[in-house]
């Protein structure tokens, strides 16, 4: 799930190079990667290289982080990839602000009666920051996983001392949900001068039952050497990890996965850098020997099952924005989610939305099986059910004043936390360009009245 950036409107601005302009064919895929020796393989569809583990000179240093928790309850372990404390229901994991500005990671815990703010872990760096990457939908992006395979779901985070370059960090998940000595050394990502520094995906990417972490490389020469790598799990908290595979598709600059499901491969979605108008990226459904499908423009992606065939589908949302440079008017439909479907991943199907901005936020709110998309239209968030072919209106969000010159409501992230077959849905009041976000935050439940928090006061 990504951020639309707001409109370009200037008319000089310099369009990212590698924009396709004719996006309709398909990378091929040409084999599956081969298995590495000693100092890594290659076969034209990636290259593998072998296990690895931190560096010694990496070591956890207990500084970094304060963990304090509140009414967690506690589990026993379990197999959803959004579980931090194992207990059997969802967690939503958001990134926030105080009243002094900083910035900080709290764990909401699901239950039978869904979210509950009083209810929580609160993560803040102490010498150092959660990454914010310059603007402010980077924000909302930790995903989790299982990735140690203990039953717990754990927080890839962004984090390093301000104004330096941030490292890659994994905060474990266990019974009482995250704990101050569970961060693990900074991870060693592949390529160091080629990694976006956007928050790691998460996923199960080979299908292999183990979580895996995926970021975007940056071309080495020119754009058009960007790519993917993937680190497969699982990742040991001795600091091991099976292998890394990476691919060359062209002008990358951040990934966005799927879901995680049991005896599914997790689809991947490499998308283009942009300067401020909407781009495009490519769609790869499965990863291993799979097509790499063009799109775009849109800099909003989600996925789902939208029309309830059991296939996987990509909805990708475009405000329209574009940098007026020549052969900008073909670049397709504006103000638009363009649906992908399973059933033909290469035939897009644009579905007009005016006013359309923020982010698509895929899940099933009416429990009929398949997913919906909650997005933004002015200051209103809306629904896209029964297929997206019907709207329902949710209304206007009221945001307080922040310190930014606007403040709207953006739908950030959806699951069933309260397992009963309809997902509840966590809206933000998010600040455009400049200031601080306002802190209030709702959670919007289609069988209840909802709740709205504040996180000022969150130090515990």
């Amino acid at each position: 799930m990504r951020l639309l950036r707001p409109a370009a409107r200037h008319a000089g601005a310099v369009l990212v190079c590698g924009l396709a302009l004719t996006a309709c064919g398909a990378v091929p895929p040409t084999g599956s990667p081969a298995t590495a020796g000693p100092s890594g393989g290659s076969s034209p569809s990636g290259t593998v290289s072998p296990a690895h583990r931190w560096p010694d000179t990496l070591v956890t240093d207990p500084g970094v982080v304060s963990v304090a928790a509140r009414g967690v309850p506690r589990g026993e372990g379990g197999t959803l990839p959004d579980d931090v404390n194992g207990d059997g229901y969802p967690d939503a994991v958001i990134i926030s602000e105080r009243a002094d500005a900083d910035v900080f990671l709290t764990v909401l815990y699901g239950s039978a009666n869904g979210l509950n703010p009083e209810r929580r872990t609160v993560v803040t760096p102490l010498n150092w920051v959660v990454w914010q990457g310059g603007t402010s939908w980077r924000y909302r992006r930790p995903d989790t996983a299982d990735l140690d395979g203990d039953g717990f779901a754990d927080i890839p985070i962004l984090i390093g001392a301000q104004g330096d370059v941030p490292a890659v960090r994994v905060l474990w998940g266990g019974p009482g949900g995250p704990v101050a000595g569970g961060l693990s050394p900074a991870l060693p990502v592949p390529d160091p001068g080629r990694t976006t520094y956007d928050w790691p995906a998460t996923g199960d990417f080979d299908g292999d039952g183990r979580a895996d972490l995926a970021f975007g490389q940056q071309g080495a020469t020119s754009q058009a050497d960007g790519g993917y790598a993937v680190l497969h799990g699982p990742f040991g908290r001795d600091g091991g990890w099976r292998d890394t595979v990476t691919r060359v598709l062209g002008n990358v600059s951040w990934v966005a996965a799927d879901t995680i499901a049991p005896g599914r491969a997790t689809g991947l979605v490499a998308h283009r850098g942009d300067d401020g108008e909407q781009t495009g990226g490519f769609h790869l459904p499965t990863l291993s020997g799979g097509q790499a499908h063009p799109f775009g423009p849109g800099n909003a992606v989600a996925f789902g099952d939208f029309d309830g065939d059991g296939l996987r589908d990509l909805a990708v949302g475009d405000d329209g924005g574009r940098n007026n440079e020549p052969g900008y008017e073909t670049l397709g439909a504006t103000h638009a989610v363009t649906l992908h479907y399973g059933r033909a991943p290469g035939v897009p199907v644009p579905i007009p939305v005016p006013g359309i901005r923020g982010k698509l936020t895929a899940a099933d709110f009416d429990g009929d099986g398949r997913d919906d998309l909650a997005l933004q239209t002015g200051d209103h968030v809306e629904l896209r059910v029964n297929g997206l072919t019907e709207t329902r209106d949710l209304g206007t969000f009221r945001c307080p004043r922040g310190t930014g010159l606007i403040s709207r409501a953006v739908a950030v992230r959806a699951g069933d936390y309260d397992r009963d077959g309809r997902a509840e849905l966590l809206v933000n009041c998010w600040a455009n360009w400049t200031g601080q976000d306002p802190k209030r935050w709702w959670v919007w439940d289609p069988d209840g009245p909802g709740l709205a928090f504040d996180t000022t006061g969150f130090t515990s």
